[in-house]
This record gives C-alpha cells, sequence and structure tokens, in this order.
C-alpha cells in the first residue's frame, strides 16, 4: 500500500512538472572565487588564447540580478547602474592594465530584478602580452554605493601549456567562431538539463582523457571535429553530478581540477539537513540519511541515487523531478511560513504544495468563530480538493481529514 502510494504521488509531481513546463566611498564585499570560494551571485569564467579569435584573453562575467540594488526609472522601468573593472598587474609591467565596463541593466518586471535565475552577462575581450598576471574583478553598483571584489586570481599567458578547461552547450558547437559565444561558456561543467561538452587545447596531451573523482572514472577520447584546432569531448553519457573532479590528460601524467556546479539550484537544497528532513513526504525511510556523519560526497551520492528511480530522464544526471520538488519548496517555505513554524515546506499547506504543486483554485472563508478556512482544489485530470484551517489564529493552517 506504502509503495502504491510513493507511485501515486511521484506521477502527480511528474504531471504537474510536465505540465509547468509548458506553460562617493563603496562599502565592500570580497568573494573567494576559486573552487569552493564559488559564489553565484558574481562569477566569472576565462579563455587563454582562443584560436578562433584575435583576442587572446577572454574574460566573461555574470552578475545574478538579485545582487543590485534596482530603482524606479521612468516609463515603469527598473534601472541599476554598475561598473566592472577588469585589473591585470604584472612584475614586467610598470602599470596596471586596467579595463572598465559602465553598465546600465533595465527591466519592466520588477520580480525580474530580484530573480536568482536572471543574469547579465558580458564580457571583456583582450589582446595583452604574454605575461602571467594578478588579476582583479571588481563591481561597483553605483546605485547601492557598495563594492564587490572577487579575490586575485592568476591569469597565465606566458606559458604556452597553461589553459582552463572551457565548457559550452552542445548546439553551440557549430558557433564556436561567433562573437555571441563569448558570453557563453565556463570554466566549470553547469548541472543543468542542457548538454554541454568540453573544448580543451589541440594536441597529443589532449587525444584522450580522463575524468575520475572517488566514485567514478571515465576514459575519453577526442571523438567531434570542428576544423578549429580543439579537442573536444563529449559529456552527454557521463554520470557527473555536482563536485570536484580530476581532469587527466598528457597520458595521465598531468591533472587539472574542475567543478560540476548547480548554478539556479534551489535554495532548500543548499542545506543537507532540511533537504532531506522533506523527503518523508515521499520516501518510506531516510534514517540512513537523518543519521549518517559519514562521507559527504557519498551522503550526495545516496541523495542522487534516491531520486534516480523517480527521474524523467534517466539517461542524464539531472533530474528534473527532483529540481522541481525543491524548487516547489523554496516556495512553500516563504509562502505557508508562520509564527509557530517558520519553515512554511513543513506545514500542512506546504506538504500538499510540495506533492501537488500549485492549485487551479483557492477558496478562502471564515468560520463561525473568525478562523480562516482555505480549500484547494486541483481539477486537472485529479478532482483532488483539500481544506484548510486556521485553527490557532496564528497562520499555520491545520489540513482536515
Amino acid at each position: 500500500m506504502k509503495n502504491l502510494k510513493l507511485i501515486a504521488l511521484f506521477f502527480f509531481i511528474l504531471i504537474n512538472f510536465l505540465l509547468a513546463q509548458r506553460m562617493g566611498r563603496f562599502s565592500s564585499d570580497e568573494i573567494e572565487h576559486r573552487h569552493k570560494g564559488f559564489d553565484e551571485r558574481f562569477f566569472y569564467s576565462i579563455w587563454l588564447n582562443p584560436v578562433q579569435y584575435e583576442e587572446n584573453l577572454i574574460l566573461n562575467y555574470h552578475i545574478r540580478y538579485d545582487l543590485l540594488l534596482f530603482e524606479k526609472a521612468p516609463g515603469d522601468t527598473f534601472k541599476a547602474k554598475v561598473k566592472v573593472i577588469l585589473e591585470l598587474s604584472s612584475l614586467d609591467i610598470l602599470a596596471p592594465i586596467r579595463n572598465i565596463d559602465d553598465v546600465v541593466i533595465k527591466s519592466t518586471d520588477f520580480n525580474q530584478t530580484i530573480s536568482k535565475d536572471a543574469y547579465f552577462i558580458s564580457n571583456f575581450s583582450l589582446k595583452v602580452p604574454n605575461k602571467k598576471f594578478k588579476a582583479t574583478l571588481t563591481l561597483l553598483d553605483e546605485t547601492r554605493n557598495k563594492e564587490i571584489s572577487i579575490k586575485n586570481f592568476d591569469i597565465d599567458l606566458n606559458d604556452t601549456s597553461s589553459f582552463e578547461p572551457v565548457f559550452i552547450k552542445a548546439d553551440d558547437i557549430i558557433h564556436l567562431n561567433s562573437e555571441n559565444l563569448k558570453n557563453r561558456f565556463y570554466n566549470f561543467l553547469p548541472f543543468s538539463p542542457e548538454k554541454y561538452i568540453l573544448v580543451l587545447p589541440d594536441g597529443e596531451d589532449f587525444s584522450s582523457i580522463e575524468i575520475k573523482d572517488e566514485f567514478v572514472n571515465y576514459k575519453l577520447s577526442n571523438k567531434i571535429s570542428t576544423g578549429f584546432r580543439y579537442s573536444i569531448f563529449d559529456l552527454d553519457t557521463l554520470d557527473l553530478i555536482e563536485g570536484e573532479y580530476q581532469l587527466k590528460y598528457s597520458s595521465s601524467t598531468k591533472t587539472k581540477t574542475f567543478f560540476v556546479r548547480w548554478i539556479s539550484k534551489p535554495e532548500y537544497l543548499k542545506n543537507p539537513e532540511r533537504a532531506i528532513k522533506i523527503l518523508k513526504y515521499l520516501f518510506e525511510n531516510t534514517n540512513d540519511f537523518e543519521k549518517s556523519t559519514g562521507n559527504q560526497k557519498e551522503m550526495v551520492r545516496k541523495f542522487y541515487s534516491l531520486w534516480k528511480k523517480f527521474d524523467p530522464t534517466p539517461k542524464t544526471p539531472f533530474n528534473e523531478l527532483m529540481a522541481e520538488f525543491y524548487r516547489r519548496a523554496d516556495f512553500a517555505s516563504n509562502e505557508f511560513r508562520s509564527v509557530s513554524q517558520p519553515d512554511g515546506a513543513l506545514t500542512d499547506r506546504g506538504k500538499i504544495y510540495l506533492i501537488y504543486g500549485k492549485p487551479d483554485s483557492v477558496e478562502r472563508s471564515f468560520s463561525k468563530d473568525g478562523r480562516a478556512i482555505e480549500i484547494w482544489t486541483y481539477n486537472s485530470s485529479r478532482n483532488l480538493k483539500f481544506t484548510f484551517f486556521d485553527e490557532n489564529k496564528n497562520g499555520n493552517y491545520i489540513l482536515q481529514q
């Protein structure tokens, strides 16, 4: 009976998910970008010596909208003004090389200005001396009078063997020489439903590579021909979930670290304890997670494996159903919280929202003694109705059986 209930809940979530798919002085913050200090609100990627461009250094940057302060402007628009400054310094050059982008970002949608999914993306395309540089990337929010800097990082154009792994969408392979691609590459592999490929320098060192961590070990050969001097690898069949990996090349004698990152990861998933706690709505036994104090990477693997059996696209590592479940958890956590329960995902309304999604209609009324009542109706092929009652008048609605 429990298994039948679980299967039914799975299909309710899956159907709902598929339907949704159609439808002066500056204060200063410093961001540690490299590796575990990555900050998804403001980040960059670099491409060293791209053979298809005249410039020898491309640095693109992403600024998430909710990092900025937007002001109301004429014409029902919202506007943010920022400066993005890239400074390159070297012992071999007297004065630093300074590049400044003056950026004005406009939007007619207020919700977009506070979005955790919307980004402004641009790039610096530079022809600079073949030196080793210390680089600093700084964002000046002129509206808020706030400065955000990414800590010094190295850019080595002096060493011809120096490179950063470049990841692009598989569909963009035909646009490898396009100017638009300058904004559309990453030094990490984005964890998403999109298919990505790995672009590495040309040469014998990269005729074959290994990608590995303590759980996986993949050996890949350069199989994609583009007409450009690159070694390109298809990653479509690899089970690469979030985390740190080693890229081995030159007959596996040299290594490079790279990461798989979920850029728009639901906030609820960033806290493992919270993410595991609400699994009780779907899974019969979560004791292994709740009591475990073992290896963090192993726990992440177990977590993804648990969800894999309910993955609508099981041949890819990204699980759309899991992502939708935790996006709902983010919404429910804020929307249904109360004085007695600050996490709305743990309330009765939160539970129903997580399982069934947004109701088709909500009726609100009051009982004779002034207690609030909500009736949620799901019409689309389910004909379900749930009644919630604010028994204690504190905003924590209880599901009536």
